[in-house]
């Protein structure tokens, strides 16, 4: 038997694949303990690491996070009380940067302590501030830790080797746990979000030039796995969003997310090693767990080798520095309740994914001058709104007056005062996320729900009813909520700026109108547009809306003009006479005509003016308006491409210096702006206001078709003439992505040009340079030795990229129509694929095989099915296409036209008989279990008619009832399913009874309509046991209310969780032990209190426990 007072070294993991890895590198095991120490319930494995006697233990299946991290911790020093510190090793999420080239396979060990990255709090109007920041390991670890890291930096690693000597001594663990492939080590673009759809990241996501990031290799002077040393974040919640993963990496410098570290860092000496097994986006990654975990357990044991055991014995016990055992947990829970609204607060923006209004703001900030504005911050206009005289006001005024500076002096004047909520959004021509009615009620919910008021719960009830988050609300939904949370949170002012950029003027002033019955009160600026002007004259009163002052505006122009010619360096560079700045101030501060970007624009002109001279001549000639000023400033050609010599070609001599230089072409119409990518801040180029956009489109040269040809042969030319120097192009020629990625899309509306059409033919019958396009359209060259070896044809992407007219001339000229190559296998695939009948009738014509099999959706019939292209659907059938063919996704066309509800499709293909009650796919569904699942009630009636069995059950043991109340089911769905003679209280071995479907996702409509067709609520069944116990276990508060309002029974019992409160304290869940308790729950048949049982399987922790007896 093992003495549990020889231990010194705790090892602590989280799930098994890490515990497993850990026991490897044990070189010597240890029998396992007799006894342990009261209410310790951890599984430990003992043994020896050199002369050091090392402890593991590993958390609860399907437990993480900092409580129970901390929780585990706290009872290996019941058992274990001459721990002097803890190693905490597995896996975390990457954070790549700039600084710190992070790949799959890496370790990052923590030397600057642990970061609580979810612990702060949110201040309206500003970024959230994170205020939890934990001790970093013990001076003994990092001395190590730098001993080890020289020997490294001197001799290098063997930690391959340290892992392939344990996997030869445990072969059955080396399928999961080597080293996988390099091509699976993907790093996306941080913009590039993972669908809600079937099928590999690979395939969803990996669409083109800008989806991955370029890492390169490590040449053979590299580590690799590399280690990377520096900070590490925690939280109680899995890093999933590469947004916020690169704003912390770029401010914080953090390396590594993880979810456990936070719950000892602070009161249990250790560090956490972490190997990188994803890049904490929304991409997951399964594949490198094994890995990672094998590479932080091998360098952990270096790191055990590097610890002299003396060292170890002069160590203090941890147990005695804490001030009681309990310390831990106790501290930690207590912080986390703190945290508590944090998380939800987290999930929620991450569930709307909110445009961020405050850009906007601050740039309108940056250009405003000191004092604009004032005049009307000051008029009995505005002071008569803010006291309420005034419940709305529209704000109007010509393109170009500063109505969106106006608008931010407006919001800073209310922001000043904390006696009212202030949310506010500006719609801009330039973001797509700001530009529709849902894009402002996204950022209206999210600003409300941040200001802590009771307004919040509607919100959450919200999020709750959209199947805890995964599903996105309707705008319906989501102007109701608002409505609601107005309602609550009053007194509140909405700031509403360039409601003109809209692309949805009906829809704004429809929610407008439903908004006028709420408390809040609307101030909003525009353009004096007729849509506009009819519909809030109608809805505010013509009374409350009111043009801007001209004279007001004029003087803050002079006053802005007077301003930038005694601060703006390129004026006083100039050292302008006095009669000079006099006639500027004249000409162009007292001759905007109330137009603020006139006047900047006029200045921007000045300003790059060579003498006193070009000055005068200036303003002797100024353009009346804004669409004189563009035209003065119009730039046609800049780029050193040209299209027009002969040959066409590029010429780098031909390029700008740099960037910025592109702005003196045309400085009025074009502006660059910065935003954070993965990499740090990019620069983009803007049109530099909406009426710059209005007056392109009125040039003639701006016609759809025409640019498109210009486009098209510009980038084409591009791409092809680089080619000679290909090893660097990519790394100097930025608009080569660009090029690649995109030139398609602007070739289908230059086909109507046949010339365009040659240009595009010749450039692919170039094998060089079609070749070369395809490395960059299909595969951005992440190593430059991984290519695919199977690239598509020229028809093929012909087809892929709707170039209907290059896909005739090619199939004239004699191109296979069956080539077989690319991820839709052939050329009548991706032409289905992009839902071209015509092409998909010239394919068929000329012998394209119908049933061949591959690809992504890997049939035709399949593809067509899945996309809704009901006028090739009949084609394809029409040509003997299998109708029965099916894939592991999918299934069958018609359980994928099903699961998308597109009813044409459905009904064509049960008119040619397509068989109803086909089991297939993953889980042997039925067509009838996917219109079900998706929530598709016309589909379902569609199906019952044509003879679908339902009481079909799938692989699960699920029939379409169960599938109805599971995800995106609808209510209508599941009525005609009962009405059709569904069995209610149909019961799945695997999955429960459909009452527990939908109170795992929280459905309370859904639970009620099941109750009222005769659902037995205590049923027990599947290993949930019984509504109750799923609603429990998945942390549904309101189900558990709603359950035990219509007679739940709250003191069943069952196998593996004891009674419902037994289930409730060990989950932590204090408020439905509150309602159990409530509800005269016992924790056993005899009816004694929660605490009194001999021995309950999941015990409650200390805080629960102490709040329990408080009530006993």
């Amino acid at each position: 038997m093992s003495d549990p007072n020889k231990y010194t070294i705790g090892w602590i993991c989280a799930i098994r694949t890490e515990f497993v890895a850990a026991q490897t590198f044990f070189d010597e095991k240890h029998d396992g303990l007799e006894t342990s120490a009261h209410c310790d319930n951890n599984n430990y494995a003992l043994g020896q690491i050199g002369k050091h006697y090392v402890v593991m233990a590993v958390m609860p299946e399907s437990e993480y996070g900092i409580t129970t991290a901390a929780t585990v911790a706290k009872d290996m020093l019941r058992s274990f009380s001459n721990i002097r510190f803890g190693l905490m090793v597995g896996i975390g999420g990457g954070a790549p940067s700039v600084k710190h080239d992070i790949r799959l396979g890496d370790v990052v060990v923590n030397t600057r302590g642990v970061f609580q990255y979810d612990y702060g709090r949110e201040t309206q109007g500003r970024p959230f501030e994170t205020t939890g920041s934990l001790n970093k390991p013990p001076q003994l670890l990092l001395i190590a830790i730098n001993a080890l890291g020289s020997q490294y930096e001197l001799e290098g690693h063997q930690l391959n080797e340290r892992i392939e000597t344990a996997l030869r001594q445990y072969p059955r663990l080396r399928k999961k746990y080597s080293r996988p492939s390099s091509e699976t080590d993907r790093l996306f673009q941080s913009d590039i979000v993972h669908p809600d759809l079937p099928g590999e990241c690979v395939d969803l996501c990996r669409s083109g030039f800008k989806s991955l990031v370029d890492l390169g290799l490590r040449d053979d002077q590299e580590d690799d796995p590399a280690i990377h040393y520096g900070l590490i974040a925690s939280a109680n919640q899995v890093m999933k969003n590469a947004l916020v993963r690169d704003s912390l990496a770029a401010v914080k410098n953090v390396l590594c997310f993880e979810m456990e570290a936070a719950g000892l860092a602070n009161h249990f000496p250790c560090v956490v090693i972490r190997g990188i097994c994803d890049y904490s986006d929304s991409h997951k990654n399964d594949k490198w767990q094994g890995f990672a975990s094998m590479a932080a357990a091998a360098y952990a044991k270096d790191l055990i080798y590097k610890i002299l055991p003396s060292k170890v014995e002069a160590e203090t016990p941890v147990k005695e520095i804490l001030t009681s055992i309990n310390d831990t947990a106790i501290a930690t829970n207590n912080a986390v309740m703190n945290m508590a609204s944090d998380y939800r607060n987290d999930k929620i923006l991450r569930w709307l994914s909110p445009a961020d209004y405050t850009s906007n703001a601050n740039l309108a900030r940056e250009h405003r001058h000191p004092g604009t504005g004032t005049w009307f911050l000051n008029s009995p206009l505005f002071q008569d709104w803010k006291s309420g005289l005034y419940k709305n006001l529209w704000l109007y005024g010509l393109v170009g007056c500063g109505k969106t500076v106006l608008s931010t002096s407006i919001l800073d004047d209310l922001l000043s005062s904390d006696k009212h909520t202030t949310i506010a959004f500006f719609f801009d021509f330039n973001d797509p996320r700001k530009q529709n009615p849902d894009d402002l009620l996204r950022s209206l919910a999210a600003q409300l729900y941040q200001t802590g008021s009771k307004a919040a719960k509607e919100l959450d009830n919200l999020f709750a009813s959209c199947n805890n988050g995964h599903e996105k609300p309707d705008t319906r939904a989501l102007s109701a909520c608002i409505d609601t949370m107005m309602q609550a949170a009053e007194p509140i002012f909405i700031i509403i700026d360039a409601l003109d950029e809209c692309t949805k003027i009906l829809q704004m002033l429809q929610w407008l109108e439903c908004s006028t019955s709420n408390k809040a009160q609307i101030l909003i600026t525009g353009r004096p547009e007729e849509e506009l002007k009819t519909g809030l004259f109608r809805l505010f009163g013509k009374e409350n809306c009111t043009s801007l002052d001209k004279k007001a505006i004029d003087a803050d122009i002079w006053s802005y003009v007077n301003s930038e010619l005694k601060t703006r360096p390129s004026f006083i560079d100039m050292k302008l006479s006095l009669a000079v700045l006099n006639l500027i101030r004249d000409k162009i501060g007292n001759g905007a005509d109330g137009m603020f970007r006139w006047a900047s624009c006029q200045l921007d002109v000045l300003a790059g003016s060579l003498s006193p001279r070009d000055i005068k001549k200036a303003l002797e000639s100024l353009p009346k308006n804004l669409d004189e000023t563009y035209k003065l400033t119009e730039a046609m050609e800049v780029l050193a491409t040209n299209i027009d010599t002969d040959p066409p070609g590029f010429c780098p001599d031909g390029r700008l210096f740099k960037t910025h230089n592109i702005l003196r072409y045309c400085p009025s119409l074009i502006v660059i702006t910065e935003h954070r990518r993965w990499l740090g801040m990019v620069e983009e180029l803007h049109l530099a206001h909406f009426s710059v956009k209005e007056y392109l489109l009125k040039q003639d040269e701006l016609d759809l078709t025409y640019s498109s040809i210009a486009i098209t042969r510009t980038c084409v030319v591009y791409l092809g003439a680089y080619g000679d120097i290909w090893d660097s192009a990519t790394k100097v020629l930025t608009m080569v992505s660009y090029a690649a990625e995109y030139w398609t899309e602007h070739a289908i509306y230059a086909e109507k040009s046949d010339d365009t059409t040659r240009s595009i033919i010749g450039f692919l019958r170039d094998e060089k340079k079609f070749r070369r396009w395809t490395e960059l359209y299909h595969d951005p060259g992440r190593y430059q030795s991984e290519r695919p070896s199977s690239k598509g044809s020229r028809l093929y992407y012909a087809c892929l990229c709707n170039l209907r007219e290059v896909a005739k001339c090619l199939v004239a000229q004699g191109d296979d129509v069956n080539a077989k190559s690319g991820s839709y296998v052939t050329p009548l695939q991706a032409a289905i694929s992009r839902g071209n009948l015509e092409v998909v009738q010239l394919l068929l014509q000329k012998g394209a095989d119908v049933n061949v099999k591959g690809g992504i959706f890997t049939h035709p019939l399949i593809t067509a099915s899945a996309l809704g292209h009901s006028e090739i659907v009949p084609l394809l059938l029409s040509r003997g296409v299998d109708i029965e063919a099916s894939d592991h996704v999918y299934g069958t066309s018609l359980q994928a036209a099903s699961r998308h509800g597109y009813l044409k499709v459905v009904q064509c293909l049960l008119e040619n008989r397509a068989e109803v009650n086909t089991r297939s796919s993953r889980y042997l569904n039925t067509a009838l279990h996917a219109a079900a699942e998706f929530g598709w009630p016309e589909v379902v009636q569609l199906l019952i008619e044509n003879g679908a069995n339902i009481h079909s059950t799938n692989k699960l043991s699920e029939t379409a009832l169960h599938s109805a109340c599971y995800r995106h089911g609808s209510l209508e769905a599941l009525q005609l399913l009962l009405e059709n003679g569904a069995d209610v209280n149909a019961a799945s071995e695997i999955m429960g009874s459909a009452l527990q479907r939908a109170t795992i996702r929280g459905s309370l409509g859904t639970m009620q309509l099941l109750l009222d067709n005769g659902a037995d609520i205590n049923m027990m069944c599947g290993p949930n046991g019984s509504a109750l116990y799923a609603a429990l276990l998945n942390r549904r508060q309101e189900a558990v209310q709603f359950l035990l309002d219509n007679a739940a029974d709250p003191n069943t019992q069952h196998p593996k969780y004891g009674t419902p409160l037994h289930l409730a304290l060990a989950k932590r869940f204090s408020t439905a032990a509150q309602m159990l308790q409530n509800r005269g729950a016992c924790d056993n048949e005899r009816g004694e209190g929660p605490f009194h049982s001999t021995g309950p399987r999941l015990r409650p922790s200390d805080v629960i426990m102490k709040w329990c007896l408080e009530r006993d």
